[in-house]
């Protein structure tokens, strides 16, 4: 019985220890399902989120690409608004110069006009005079004062001819001439040009007291009343007046410089008077095709020191013409002129009309190694 009860006991004891035993590895199965399946889902979320960090900077990428976009798209708005500023500036100072020309010719006009008609009153009088008056002495007295007035310089002379002198105070009517050379010496100012027979003449102003004289100015800058922030179309005609401030034109620059040599001078003064000047002894521009690049220069002399070799082959440039060799700036809009820009200038006649140290201003670089801008620039050509 006690030997029964020992071998039930031993069964019972290892139906427990099979059962401990089965239950242990029922749950290191278990363990290990559960680490499977959390691993597989940590590499999933990892997956995600390297998807999002992805996209992300997609989003980054395309937002930066659209705000340079926005930014090239607003400076060049600016840039067209500051154009359109220019021209309206340009167009009300243009309008009120004219006015104040207008005004003032009408004045001229009025006057002589009420001369003119005092003229023919006073004709009137000495006629009425002369059939009523009885008293010799008397008519004597009105007739010498009448008559006096009547030939006066503000009334008879006024009415019989047109005061041409004050619209062309230097102009000379003699010529044409084939050059500056050929025009009268020691006599500056306005003559008629013509470079052939089959070309039409042209007015241009000689300058025949310096440097011994026939020389052609084709460009005369010194107080600052003419704009010369001016577009393309402009620079290649010509602007200004010849008895005032003026740039002759880049077509006619390139015709005379192109068919005989021509030599350059270039003389300025700061604003305290100081004068110097630079002379280039083969002076040549080319044709409208090749943007009326500066094609050469030759030999240097003079005591402003040269700032314009280094300009030497580049194109002209103006506000709405980009010719300057530099790819990130507009030299002729940051600059506010017209020139031969090489990205951007050691040289800038046609600059701002300003007492200041500025690349803006009308400056001559080498001049005392600085951006002063000048007072006075004249260019002057003549055949060599």
């Amino acid at each position: 019985m006690y030997k029964n009860v020992r071998l039930f006991c031993l069964f019972c004891g290892i139906v427990l220890l099979w059962h401990s035993s089965a239950s242990s590895a029922n749950t290191s199965v278990t363990d290990s399902s559960d680490n499977l399946v959390a691993g597989y889902g940590f590499e999933v979320m990892m997956a995600k989120l390297d998807f999002l960090q992805f996209k992300l900077f997609e989003i980054e990428l395309g937002l930066k690409e659209r705000d340079e976009e926005v930014k090239e798209k607003l400076t060049k708005l600016e840039d067209s608004i500051n154009g359109i500023q220019w021209a309206i500036h340009r167009h009300d100072r243009d309008a009120g110069h004219n006015l104040t020309v207008l005004k003032a010719h009408s004045q001229k006009i009025l006057a002589q006009q009420t001369a003119c008609a005092s003229h023919e009153q006073m004709r009137k009088e000495i006629a009425q005079l002369t059939a009523n008056t009885t008293d010799s002495a008397k008519f004597l007295q009105r007739y010498a004062e009448l008559n006096s007035q009547l030939t006066s310089n503000t009334t008879a002379d006024k009415c019989m001819k047109q005061d041409t002198e004050n619209s062309t105070p230097i102009s000379r009517t003699n010529g044409p001439f084939k050059s500056c050379k050929e025009a009268p010496a020691n006599v500056s100012g306005v003559y008629m040009i013509q470079l052939s027979e089959k070309e039409s003449p042209f007015r241009a102003f000689c300058e025949q007291n310096s440097f011994g004289g026939g020389w052609l100015v084709i460009q005369y800058r010194y107080d600052g009343s003419l704009d010369f922030y001016r577009n393309w179309t402009e620079y290649q005609k010509g602007f200004g007046s010849l008895d005032r401030e003026f740039w002759i034109g880049l077509e006619r620059i390139h015709q005379f410089t192109s068919r005989r040599p021509y030599e350059l001078i270039v003389e300025i003064k700061d604003f305290n008077g100081n004068y110097a000047y630079a002379r280039y002894t083969n002076f040549t521009v080319g044709n409208e095709a090749e943007q009326y690049a500066l094609q050469s220069l030759g030999v240097y002399s003079g005591t402003a020191g040269d700032s314009l070799t280094g300009h030497k082959g580049m194109e002209f440039s103006t506000l709405d013409r980009d010719n300057d060799g530099s790819s990130g700036t507009h030299c002729a809009t940051k600059w506010k002129g017209g020139w031969w820009y090489n990205a951007c200038h050691e040289s800038h006649l046609n600059g701002q009309y300003v007492n200041q140290v500025g690349s803006s201003a009308i400056n001559w670089y080498h001049y005392k190694n600085n951006y002063q801008g000048m007072g006075y620039s004249k260019m002057m050509v003549r055949e060599t």
